[in-house]
């Protein structure tokens, strides 16, 4: 038996019933057809992600210039792979 794939938009629209419209996990679920379980899951998994957030402005900025620092890394690395490509 496989797994049903679910869209990251439901996942999104599911999330906010229950965090922001204040639903609970299981009526949220059955509005929206899928597993309560899951649904109690991925509310967890963004409440994690919100409480590693930074939430002052200098932690912000911090965490910006690092992903900077990341995504010029990442460019560098995809430009040098897609020269030794067209080289070979």
């Amino acid at each position: 038996m496989g797994y049903k794939k679910i869209s990251s938009a439901l996942k999104a629209e599911a999330v906010r019933l229950v965090v922001e419209a204040g639903h609970s996990p299981p009526e949220a679920a059955r509005m929206m057809g899928i597993g309560p379980t899951a649904l109690r899951r991925w509310v967890e998994q963004y409440r994690e992600r919100q409480a590693a957030m930074p939430s002052t402005t200098a932690e912000q900025q911090l965490l910006i210039e690092q992903l900077r620092g990341q995504l010029e890394a990442s460019e560098k690395a995809r430009a040098a792979l897609a020269e030794e490509r067209d080289v070979l």
